[in-house]
């Protein structure tokens, strides 16, 4: 018998699913490295601005989060929360489009108004993720998380496709320039306004909260958790140069356009190429996730880090980065899998507010670099940046290999999910 007051778990179960189906077609949308990064770039930003690109969008995602945890962690339900900003998320996105398709090619009005946006957006998802990842956890048992994100990122990549396509047919149509990048943001910012209502439309169950925590005294208790949780410190390891592997991405198209001749309109051949590569990965790994095998399903997703800048780097022609973008998106995939299911194992249940915003928050920092790099590829040109993005993914899988107790940790907490 269902228990009266929050519905069905197969209910709950869908409507995250369809958030991500969502989710990733609009993101196809605004795409950092084919749709942000070519756009700022048209509009005559400096690399060290086009490096802003997943500084905001991530570092702003991540780096709320801590502070979150400790208004959050002592609440019953989470859900209000999220359903707050993405509301703001929402008119965010509305506002960067109206700007574009009314203001024209202006750039020193689009420029400081796309980061502002950027921003906002981000830090609005960063302070909803801590409710969104508290949430999914109690809606989906452990042993139907693989299949979770799975269908949230292949039936989402089937729709990227179906975005992909459109991307290219708008950016090679006769529309001018910003107008043909405003119908793009158009089309992206309803498919993610659709995403948010759908999990807001997620019944929550109540959970065990937390003591109330001041953040002063979160902030105190942080040094300890990591010295005593060494699986914790090893994923956290991990993860950090995982994510600091992908300071080159914003600058794969750029690369292939100014210095391959690739045209415009590849950037939707690019983001076909790279959701198949993130179907493909999904389905492949959709069982060792569900089995408690997530330890190699990282692994194996890092492997596909360390080889997407080498092959930049090698690539003399731009037909073929569509092998770039294709490993960087089944490495992005796989991670994404993996990162949420084993943060999942390693958080105690009545403190995985407090283990989500502190990995989240420390994992922001790596999204600055970027930032530096994009300065320094004006002087270096973009084989060192590849070569260091490369260095940085190796190392994190070198370390990957000291996760015996998370490995453990991965089993127990299937083991213990409600059949």
């Amino acid at each position: 018998m269902q228990a009266k007051g929050w519905g069905e778990p197969n209910r709950n179960f869908w409507l995250g699913v369809y958030n991500g189906v969502l989710v990733n077609g609009g993101e196809a949308f605004f795409h950092s490295a084919l749709v942000l990064a070519p756009f700022l770039a048209a509009l005559g930003a400096p690399g060290w601005v086009i490096g802003l690109i997943p500084a905001l969008r991530v570092g702003g995602w991540f780096l709320p989060q801590l502070f979150v945890a400790s208004r959050l962690a002592h609440q019953p339900l989470k859900l209000p929360l999220y359903r707050r900003t993405s509301t703001l998320r929402v008119v965010v996105l509305a506002l960067l489009t109206a700007t574009v398709l009314l203001v024209g090619d202006e750039p020193r009005v689009l420029i400081p108004v796309t980061l502002a946006v950027l921003a906002l957006n981000s830090v609005a998802g960063g302070i909803g993720g801590v409710p969104f990842a508290d949430v999914t956890a109690k809606v989906v048992p452990h042993y139907r998380l693989g299949t979770f994100w799975v269908l949230r990122n292949a039936i989402g990549g089937v729709l990227a496709l179906l975005s992909g396509l459109v991307l290219r047919r708008v950016l090679d149509s006769d529309l001018v320039f910003p107008h043909d990048f405003g119908v793009v943001f158009l089309l992206g910012s309803v498919l993610v306004a659709g995403a948010y209502l759908s999990f807001a439309l997620v019944r929550e169950p109540p959970g065990v909260p937390a003591l109330k925590e001041p953040l002063v005294s979160m902030l105190r208790r942080l040094p300890a958790v990591l010295r005593v949780d060494v699986s914790f410190r090893r994923y956290l390891r991990v993860r950090f140069l995982g994510l600091l592997a992908l300071m080159a991405e914003p600058f794969y198209a750029i690369h292939a356009i100014t210095n391959l001749g690739a045209p415009v309109a590849s950037l939707g051949t690019f983001v076909i190429v790279a959701t198949f590569a993130s179907i493909a990965v999904n389905f492949a790994f959709r069982r060792p996730a569900d089995r408690g095998q997530n330890v190699g399903v990282l692994q194996v997703s890092v492997a596909f880090l360390v080889a997407a800048p080498l092959a930049a780097l090698l690539m003399p022609t731009w037909q073929g980065f569509a092998l770039v973008f294709a490993l960087s998106a089944a490495g992005n995939s796989g991670m994404g899998i993996a990162a949420w299911n084993l943060l999942y194992a390693v958080s105690p249940a009545p403190q995985r507010p407090l283990y989500v915003g502190v990995a989240n928050s420390i994992l922001a920092l790596p999204s600055l670099a970027p930032v530096a790099v994009g300065a320094l590829a004006a002087l270096t040109g973009y084989p060192l940046l590849f070569g260091v993005a490369a260095a940085a993914a190796a190392a994190s899988l070198a370390f990957s290999f000291r996760f015996s107790e998370l490995r453990a940790l991965d089993k127990a907490a299937l083991d213990a999910a409600p059949q």
